[in-house]
């Protein structure tokens, strides 16, 4: 069974990046990071639908989860949508989500870090209660979304072995790290997909601006030039072995939005 796990998507040129990158779609589960894939910021109803059509199983969120004002009245709706865990138990949406796909239990949790970000409950006694409730025959992926490297290193060294994927997302730049923790495989941040030639997806010359002026800017998704693919991709074997785990950072050029 293949799977594959998707970086962040931002906007547009993101979501056109997955659609590419899927084409020739060889997977069996996709999991994506779609907090960003509305004009950079957020989810939309018409957004969801377009992925899900594309073939992703589940998407995860972040920091970003409630940016679309429509994303309230709809999340109950979005069966693959799963929202951070550890906000709270009064929190529209679920936290974690068990799929079925080729006769196995696939339980894709997602977590929101707390170092540099918005106030939220503890990610690892939250993965604690989550795995008590869980069958033991469940395969366990975490989209761990959050700043700092150090969390997300001391957090997958906390689920090793409980869980059997952690990977990062929040940054949009893919770390090299991906690695087997004993029975877990970890790596620090997917990346992203979005416009090449930009800053975390978005255009050059404000972000620059925001950090020589400190003055509030209104950010825009980079629609022209290259486009990114990041995420990885593993194999699973029917016993639950982890093989044949790669990178995967693809530029495709001259593509039409």
């Amino acid at each position: 069974m293949k799977f594959l796990f998707i970086g962040d998507i931002v906007g547009k040129s993101g979501r056109k990046a997955v659609k590419t990158h899927l084409e020739n779609n060889e997977y069996d589960f996709i999991i994506a990071n779609v907090e960003n894939s509305a004009a950079g910021f957020g989810v939309t109803e018409r957004v969801y639908n377009e992925l899900k059509n594309m073939g992703i199983h589940a998407m995860t969120a972040g920091n970003h989860t409630w940016d679309k004002k429509e994303t309230e009245n709809l999340i109950h709706n979005w069966e693959g949508f799963i929202r951070p865990a550890n906000l709270g138990s009064r929190v529209l949406g679920k936290g974690y989500n068990i799929f079925n796909a080729a006769g196995r239990k696939i339980c894709v949790i997602n977590l929101l870090g707390r170092v540099f970000m918005n106030l939220s409950n503890c990610p690892f006694e939250c993965f604690d209660n989550i795995y008590e409730s869980l069958d033991k025959d469940c395969f366990i992926i975490v989209d761990f979304h959050g700043e700092a490297t150090s969390e997300k290193i001391a957090f997958g060294n906390y689920v090793k072995n409980r869980a059997h994927v952690v990977t990062g997302t929040h940054t949009h730049v893919q770390t090299n790290d991906l690695k087997l923790m004993e029975n877990t495989l970890y790596l620090t941040d997917a990346g992203m997909c979005g416009a090449y030639n930009s800053i975390l997806g978005m255009e050059v010359e404000s972000i620059i601006d925001k950090f020589i002026t400190n003055m509030p800017h209104r950010f825009k998704v980079e629609t022209k030039g290259d486009i990114l693919f990041n995420g990885f991709s593993f194999t699973l074997s029917d016993d639950n072995i982890i093989s044949d785990y790669k990178l995967i950072n693809e530029v495709y050029e001259n593509i039409e939005l």
